[in-house]
C-alpha cells in the first residue's frame, strides 16, 4: 500500500467499496457525492489503478480494487482501534468539561445547574465558551466543546450531534423610567409600539426572528433604532432610557421585580423561545451524560 497517499482517500474508497454506492458513502462520511467521486478518482490516479467498474447494477470492484479494498479494510480497523484507545485515554484523564452557552441563558438559568454539577464533581474544571450558535455547534462536532446549550437549534439529524429540548423561555418588551407611561397602559397596540425607539436583538437571532414573525402577521415591519446581539448590552441600553427593548423575560425579571425596568404589554400572543442542550454522540463521556441528565431532571 502506498503510504504517500492521503489515508483519508483509502477510508473513502473502503466505504464506497463496502456499500457499492457513492451515494451511501457520502451519507456515511457526511460529505457530498461529488467529493466522494473526486476522492476515488484521485486515489486511482495516485495508485495508477482502476478500482471500480460500472455495471448495469451499479459499481463493482475490479480485481485490483479487491486487493486494495482488503488492505483498506485492515487500515480502517486499525485506525478505529487506535481512536478507541485514544478516547479511553481521554476518558481516564477527564478533568475539564467545555460548555458553550450564550449570556442570555447562562446568566439566569445555566448557573443554577452549574452549581449542582460542581457540587457533584468538585474536581472537574469548567470552561465556558460564548460564541455564535453555528460556531459552537461546529466546535461540538470537532470535540472542542462537550456540550452546547442554546436557543432555537437547527435540526441535527444526519449529524454526529444529538439534542434534547429542555425548556421554553418567554420574551417580552421592557422599558425604563423614561417610558414608564407606556408600560402603565393596560395594552399597547403593536401599531403604536413602532412609533417608539426600539432596541431589538440582531436580525439572525432566534428571539428576533420570533418577534419579526409575530409583527409580520399584523402586517407591521419593525425598524429598530438599535440592534444588539448581546442581551447584557441591550439591557444596559434599555436601562439608560434610550428606548423600549425586546428581551428574554427571565434575563430582566429581577430588574422588573425591583422596579428598575417595566414590562410593556403589547397586543400579541406570548412568545416563547425553545432552549436545547446538544452533545456529540460519538464522544459522550459519562460525566457529560450526567451533566445532560441534570438538565433533564431539572425540567421534568
Amino acid at each position: 500500500m502506498n503510504l504517500n497517499v492521503d489515508l483519508n482517500l483509502y477510508k473513502t474508497f473502503y466505504i464506497v467499496g463496502k456499500y457499492k454506492s457513492f451515494t451511501k458513502a457520502s451519507h456515511e462520511l457526511y460529505i457530498s457525492q461529488p467529493a466522494v467521486t473526486q476522492a476515488i478518482k484521485k486515489l486511482e490516479e495516485q495508485l495508477n489503478l482502476e478500482l471500480f467498474k460500472r455495471t448495469s447494477k451499479g459499481i463493482e470492484l475490479t480485481p485490483a480494487g479487491e486487493v486494495v479494498y482488503y488492505y483498506s479494510e485492515k487500515l480502517c480497523e486499525l485506525a478505529l482501534a487506535n481512536q478507541e484507545m485514544l478516547d479511553k485515554a481521554k476518558e481516564a484523564s477527564f478533568d475539564i468539561i467545555n460548555i458553550g452557552v450564550p449570556t442570555h441563558i447562562g446568566t439566569f438559568y445555566f448557573v443554577n445547574y452549574l452549581k449542582i454539577f460542581n457540587e457533584k464533581y468538585p474536581n472537574i474544571r469548567i470552561n465556558i465558551v460564548n460564541k455564535k450558535s453555528e460556531e459552537m455547534l461546529k466546535m461540538l462536532t470537532k470535540r472542542e466543546l462537550d456540550i452546547v446549550i442554546d436557543t432555537d437549534m437547527p435540526d441535527l439529524d444526519g449529524s454526529p450531534l444529538s439534542k434534547y429540548d429542555i425548556l421554553n423561555l418567554e420574551s417580552c418588551f421592557v422599558c425604563s423610567e423614561q417610558f414608564k407611561s407606556v408600560a402603565e397602559k393596560e395594552i399597547v397596540k403593536a401599531s403604536e409600539l413602532v412609533n417608539y425607539p426600539l432596541i431589538l436583538p440582531g436580525p439572525h437571532t432566534a428571539n428576533r426572528k420570533m418577534i419579526d414573525m409575530y409583527f409580520k402577521k399584523k402586517q407591521i415591519v419593525l425598524n429598530p433604532l438599535i440592534e444588539a446581539n448581546s442581551s447584557s448590552v441591550s439591557k444596559g441600553i434599555i436601562s439608560k432610557g434610550i428606548g423600549i427593548g425586546w428581551m428574554i423575560k427571565n434575563f430582566v425579571l429581577e430588574d422588573i421585580e425591583n422596579g428598575k425596568l417595566f414590562e410593556v404589554n403589547v397586543d400579541i400572543d406570548k412568545v416563547f423561545i425553545p432552549v436545547s442542550v446538544a452533545y456529540n454522540k460519538k464522544f459522550n463521556h459519562d460525566i457529560v451524560k450526567d451533566f445532560v441528565n441534570i438538565f433533564k431532571k431539572g425540567n421534568n
